[in-house]
């Protein structure tokens, strides 16, 4: 079994929410993910910057917390290609761990607006991470 501990960052409207794409108000630019075994040994690492083909202008905050640039993206991965190498990269019947659930609603939302067929059985079953940790350290 592979557990693909994920994290996605994306960008969204520069100008404003009231400027964004309907049903489409994020845009994925880069995927982070370690996959891990029953023991919680970490057997490999991987991660992608897709360039945006919306969202082409960093909105301020996204930047400063992200550390990256324009440019940055702008030598990044099409969107189809990263995802489809991030899911082969995954293996046969990955178990998704998010720190909440955004993530993968957001990487399903991305899927569908580039044309994607979506592999995931519904309703996706995940672990939200932060969830348990909350369960476990309140």
């Amino acid at each position: 079994m592979n557990y693909i501990v994920m994290d996605l960052e994306w960008n969204q409207s520069a100008k404003g929410k009231q400027f964004s794409e309907d049903h489409f108000p994020f845009e994925i630019i880069q995927i982070g993910a370690a996959k891990v075994n029953e023991k919680l040994d970490i057997v490999d690492e991987w991660q992608c910057t897709i360039k945006p083909q919306v969202y082409t202008k960093l909105q301020n905050t996204v930047k400063k917390i992200l550390g990256i640039t324009e440019n940055d993206l702008a030598n990044g991965t099409d969107f189809v290609s990263g995802v489809t190498e991030f899911l082969e990269w995954c293996g046969e019947d990955p178990v998704f761990c998010t720190w909440g659930s955004m993530d993968l609603t957001e990487l399903q939302r991305n899927m569908v607006y580039h044309g994607m067929t979506i592999p995931f059985p519904k309703p996706l079953l995940f672990y939200d991470i932060q969830k348990l940790y909350s369960l476990c350290y309140q």
